[in-house]
């Protein structure tokens, strides 16, 4: 690996993590790269060097340093921007140097969800809204904006020292699925399922009342019982899967089988089969450490496990730090959540796993943010859009991820995969997107 020596002028906790973050996940651990403080000794070494904030060196790649990443804690501001959709940057600077903001400072902003810590109007689930986002009111959002920021940056120490080596590309694929239900209509008391029938049947829902009937009374298969479907695919199309599936007990939010039925078992052994299972924390876990553990246990045992590591928000109930902080304490080591219930694109302007930086404690935690772009249900349940314009958006942002270089994660449920024929277009949409990623993949590294 080559050298890379960075001068700061200051060695800080966010400075360290930030360089890191660039080099490491977002230019594919290009680089090693040395932190400098001392400008005597950073002027003496020969070789491709960065200076961040201080001019005097010719040899130097020289960025500006606002002071923003010398700070600790975090207050209420909005930094200045400037430009639009892929040209949008952020702590612009008016000085000779080889860039026109600071990058890495961007970079942090956006990674550190720095916006996300003072939010005051969340929806009705507590979570921060993505029309509340820079990334919306800028046009961003739909673009992995710290790629492209850091792509910059590659190039211009590419053309300063010619004897650099460009770093291989990769673009990878993860197919995520949400088991919010598990079955439609087995698992449930006989007397739920019953008055369904009746509901269904005042209201002249014959494929309904067909399906219900049949999986009560005829033994035919449940409508979500896809998982064979699911199974096939993936492997036809050599996708990695990896479902997080809810245990807990029926509550308002929380539909899935409970954890004591019978078919339950059944259920796991399924989704086993499939792809590595994770934990989907009840809809009241966010403010409650101890049913967290407690689920988390419960899942623990049912897989027969000794550790789960894995975990994503039920509903995408974030609030920050306390949701990361307390998964970490909790014990798992790699968050899903992400991302936006209600919009597609790049939460954190970032299409890679990356490591979780605290900014109240003004630390970095071992726990790896995984950020997704797209889920299903925003088209179903926001932009109403058909099957084909959905694939059209996927397409877009899938090519762009892979532009750069990263990974490309989506989220399906399990309701989307109904036999039921209003939802056979989903399921077909399941599959030309795993089709698109596998052709993706197969250009290998660039």
């Amino acid at each position: 690996m080559q050298d890379l020596y960075i001068y700061v002028p200051k060695k800080t906790t966010r400075t360290a993590y930030t360089f890191k973050l660039i080099f490491s996940c977002l230019l594919h651990d290009s680089y090693k790269i040395h932190l400098i403080s001392n400008w005597k000794v950073f002027l003496d070494i020969n070789g491709p060097k960065i200076s961040y904030g201080k001019a005097g060196s010719n040899s130097a790649l020289l960025i500006p340093n606002c002071g923003f990443l010398n700070e600790t804690g975090f207050r209420e501001f909005v930094p200045e921007i400037k430009g639009y959709g892929e040209c949008t940057i952020l702590f612009p600077m008016e000085m000779k140097a080889d860039l026109n903001f600071d990058l890495p400072a961007a970079v942090f902003y956006l990674a550190s969800r720095y916006e996300e810590y003072n939010h005051n109007s969340p929806d009705k689930h507590g979570r921060f809204q993505s029309a509340n986002s820079l990334a919306t009111h800028y046009q961003f959002l739909d673009w992995p904006i710290a790629h492209i920021w850091s792509d910059q940056l590659l190039q211009l120490l590419l053309q300063h020292f010619p004897a650099l080596k460009s770093p291989k590309k990769k673009f990878d694929f993860l197919s995520t699925i949400d088991i919010d239900n598990g079955f439609k209509y087995r698992g449930k008391p006989l007397w739920r399922n019953l008055v369904g029938l009746c509901i269904d049947t005042l209201k002249l829902r014959g494929q309904a009342i067909r399906h219900r009937f049949g999986v009560l009374f005829l033994n035919l298969p449940d409508p979500y019982d896809n998982y064979r479907w699911i199974r096939r695919q993936a492997k036809r199309n050599k996708a990695t899967v990896r479902i997080f599936v809810l245990h807990s007990k029926k509550g308002k939010f929380d539909h899935a089988i409970e954890p004591q039925h019978s078919d339950y078992e059944e259920l796991i052994q399924k989704l086993k089969k499939i792809g590595r299972v994770g934990l989907h924390p009840s809809y009241h876990c966010l403010n409650d450490p101890s049913r967290l553990i407690s689920e988390k246990t419960g899942l623990l045992s049912q897989l027969k496990r000794k550790r789960i590591l894995h975990v994503r928000q039920h509903f995408l109930r974030l609030t920050l730090p306390y949701s990361f902080r307390q998964a970490y304490e909790v014990g798992f080591r790699h968050e899903h959540s992400m991302g936006f219930s209600d919009a597609l694109g790049f939460r954190a302007g970032i299409s890679t796993s990356y490591p979780f930086f605290d900014l109240e404690l003004n630390q970095e935690l071992p726990l790896t943010i995984h950020p997704f772009a797209v889920m299903e249900t925003v088209f179903r349940n926001y932009s109403h859009e058909s099957t084909d314009q959905a694939l059209a958006k996927i397409e877009l942002l899938m090519r762009r991820v892979h532009k750069y270089g990263g990974r490309f994660i989506s989220v399906w449920h399990d309701r989307s995969f109904c036999q039921e024929s209003q939802n056979r277009s989903w399921a077909a949409l399941y599959q030309s997107h795993l089709e698109l990623a596998l052709e993706l993949k197969s250009t290998g590294s660039f």
